[in-house]
């Protein structure tokens, strides 16, 4: 067992701390070499209890202890330590002798070991002190300075790393949306979603940039593989919902003898054939258009129907909704397509498609008939109807023509059946509402 001498005892660790230290003095700033340890602790696996009581000392140094050749000692007491830290006699001795064993810190001790120090009265510089010596820390600034940047360095790359599996994450999720909300149900999208996220949250938590860049790699591969499954799948396959409740049979057809359109849009007081653009024949019917007039044929879509926006906002009640003009334009159609769709739930992607199919004009036709027979309750899921009728027209099975007969007989019996029941003399007061310029109605903006 040790002999006890009351002398401060020297450990390995202090003469390993220090051995590559040369004792030289020279000039340095006491506030940056205090913030280079406290960058570098970190990295140097510092408990805070250490940079704390370091730092504790240096409030005990000052400037001028710093120039070149300068002592560089501090000599606050037990009592001054313990009622600064809060710690027990026992506490403020085992962070001190931390600090040694560190080699941040030396002790100069003079006769009998208590703590004190003499300066010059002119200068302030320490002629002699018994404390602690904070050379070290200075010696060791170099070393604290290039950890520092090399930790910060380090941050940045992570940093980097984790926006770049943010990025690759979020475009992998975009496609999947895509894929999903298409309908592409030959890849498994939620799993390569759920793949997707699983990374990213594994790389908001990862602190190594050889591991970051290895997420980074790996969600690089997913999206690659992901792109390729889509083009593959998207120029192949198109989905179809085939949902017996939206089956094209129970498409509106008219009588045989189909009733003319001048005879079904005469109670709302505007003409078919100047709404259209068409002339009419000597016994009122519709004369056909000639090629490359604009009557929203579309791709044949409509066989010839005759259409214009007038036309068809008369025949759609979901687009009256949503025009406020009185001279409606193809533009307003447009939008009160746009509103009516949304509300529909189908995808500008699948209209998308439906546009390349019919054309625009047959793409607004479409939708407008999908939202009468959906306020009919005839259909269920509008975009999986949608998608049925471009897979029909492109068979030659679709009939857009024959629907919109029915619902010009539809809107003519209507309008005849408001006429009767308000009688002959009410008539001549009364304009039906619908019948009227949106601009005349006085109805409130939808």
């Amino acid at each position: 067992m040790p002999r006890k001498t009351g002398r401060r005892r020297t450990t390995g660790a202090q003469l390993r701390a220090t051995a590559d230290l040369s004792g030289r003095l020279e000039e340095l700033e006491r506030g940056r070499v205090l913030a280079a340890f406290k960058a570098a602790a970190p990295a140097l696996g510092y408990a805070p209890c250490v940079v704390h009581m370091l730092d504790l000392l240096f409030r005990y140094s000052r400037d001028e202890d710093w120039q070149a050749g300068q002592r560089r000692y501090v000599w606050p007491s037990n009592e001054v330590l313990m009622e600064s830290t809060g710690l027990t006699l026992s506490g403020v001795r085992k962070r001190l002798r931390r600090l040694i064993d560190l080699g941040l810190i030396r002790a100069h001790d003079i006769g009998t070991g208590r703590r004190w120090g003499q300066r010059d009265s002119q200068t302030g510089c320490i002629l002699q002190a018994s404390g602690f010596d904070l050379s070290p820390v200075g010696e060791r600034m170099a070393e604290f300075t290039a950890l520092a940047d090399a930790v910060k360095a380090r941050r940045r790359e992570v940093k980097i790393r984790r926006r770049e599996c943010s990025a690759w994450s979020r475009r992998i999720l975009s496609l999947t949306d895509h894929g999903i909300a298409v309908e592409l149900v030959e890849v498994d999208w939620p799993s390569l979603a759920s793949e997707a996220e699983r990374l990213a949250a594994l790389a908001r938590t990862e602190d190594d940039p050889l591991e970051l860049a290895s997420i980074e790699v790996r969600l690089r591969r997913l999206h690659e593989e992901a792109e390729r499954r889509f083009r593959v799948v998207s120029s192949s396959v198109e989905a179809v919902d085939s949902a017996p409740q939206d089956a094209l049979q129970d498409t509106l057809i008219t009588p045989t003898n189909q009733l003319s359109i001048a005879e079904a849009i005469a109670a709302g007081g505007s003409s078919p054939a100047r709404d259209a653009g068409v002339g009419t024949t000597s016994s009122g019917m519709i004369k056909q258009p000639a090629a490359g007039e604009r009557s929203g044929r579309s791709n044949d879509v409509l066989h010839g129907f005759p259409m214009s926006p007038a036309l068809l906002l008369h025949l759609i009640p979901a687009y009256r909704d949503w025009v406020r003009s009185a001279a409606p334009a193809w533009d307003d159609i447009q939008q009160a397509c746009d509103v009516v769709r949304s509300q529909l739930e189908i995808s500008p992607q699948v209209y998308g498609h439906a546009r390349v199919a019919f054309g625009t004009t047959g793409a607004l036709v479409a939708i407008g008939t999908i939202a009468v027979k959906h306020a009919a309750q005839r259909v269920h899921n509008p975009a999986g109807y949608l998608r049925r009728m471009i897979e029909r027209h492109r068979t030659g099975d679709l009939h857009l023509d024959r629907t919109l007969h029915g619902l010009a007989a539809a809107a003519a019996q209507e309008s005849r059946g408001r006429g009767l029941s308000r009688g002959p003399a009410h008539r001549q007061k009364v304009t039906e509402p619908s019948a009227l310029p949106l601009s005349q109605r006085g109805a409130s903006t939808p």
